[in-house]
């Protein structure tokens, strides 16, 4: 069997020709561009909220806020034996990633796992953070991926850097609440619509992180374009730490990330 195939400009999104291919050789070709997907790490930049305030490629953000399409949003689980230190940041002793906070477990390149699972880990319970209170001496947080709202069309999107906004614990509520109230009041995923993120000051908390959708993807070129970069963004929440080390060893220095391209700003 034969199909035909078109082929995309990914810059400008027009058809540039087309090929007839059999099948086995359309899933050969399938899995091929899969595999050289997997080594080829997307253009990001990052998000930081260092001391309350929303920065890109180290300009603060006007109004401390931004407005991006949320394409995934991954579960990160990071326990350090040691207290925090700003000056030093090291890689966690223990950790889980994974798109769903079923089941998860310490990744594979955790060296002296705190417990089997998540579920069940001492270091998960209410009360065991070493610096008293009531917290988790596991962080149980989320990691987004964005891309920017600037990109307008499909063509933008299929193109624009996407960007990493690690969540303070304790906004992961305020984004619980943001995706379950989109969901009810319009209907779409995060991926479908434009949001502001914004962060603003709390009384106990020094900041918080805020969303707030803006409006729906207009059309299904948009959705098709965002959707065209999931598995990238995917695989960026999924990414691991290099390497970890057991809770009387050292841990080994954290890889500084990227910077994003040429230091534009792209929020």
């Amino acid at each position: 069997m034969t199909k035909d195939v078109t082929i995309v400009d990914t810059t400008t999104g027009n058809a540039t020709g087309g090929l007839t291919l059999p099948s086995d050789v359309l899933a050969a070709l399938a899995a091929a561009a899969k595999a050289a997907a997997a080594q080829e790490r997307p253009s990001v930049g990052r998000i930081s909220l260092k001391s309350g305030v929303m920065s890109y490629a180290g300009t603060p953000l006007a109004g401390n806020k931004m407005e991006a399409i949320v394409l995934v949003a991954g579960y990160r689980n990071v326990w350090y034996a040691g207290r925090y230190d700003a000056n030093n940041i090291v890689n966690p002793n223990c950790f889980a990633l994974d798109l769903s906070d079923d089941g998860m477990a310490p990744h594979e390149n955790v060296s002296d796992p705190a417990h089997t699972s998540c579920h069940g880990c001492p270091n998960a319970e209410w009360g065991s953070d070493p610096n008293g209170g009531r917290g988790k001496a596991c962080k149980q947080t989320r990691r987004l991926v964005l891309l920017p709202a600037t990109a307008t069309t499909p063509e933008a999107i299929r193109t624009a850097e996407m960007a990493l906004l690690d969540l303070p614990v304790t906004s992961v509520k305020n984004y619980s609440n943001f995706v379950n109230t989109l969901a009810a009041g319009v209907g779409v995923p995060t991926w479908a619509a434009v949001t502001e993120i914004s962060v603003v000051p709390d009384a106990k908390t020094q900041f918080k992180v805020s969303f707030r959708a803006l409006s729906v993807l207009p059309s299904n070129d948009h959705i098709a374009a965002v959707q065209a970069r999931m598995d990238s963004a995917k695989a960026l929440v999924l990414e691991p730490y290099a390497e970890t080390a057991g809770a009387d060893d050292e841990p080994p220095a954290a890889a500084a990330p990227k910077a994003a391209a040429n230091g534009r700003k792209k929020f």
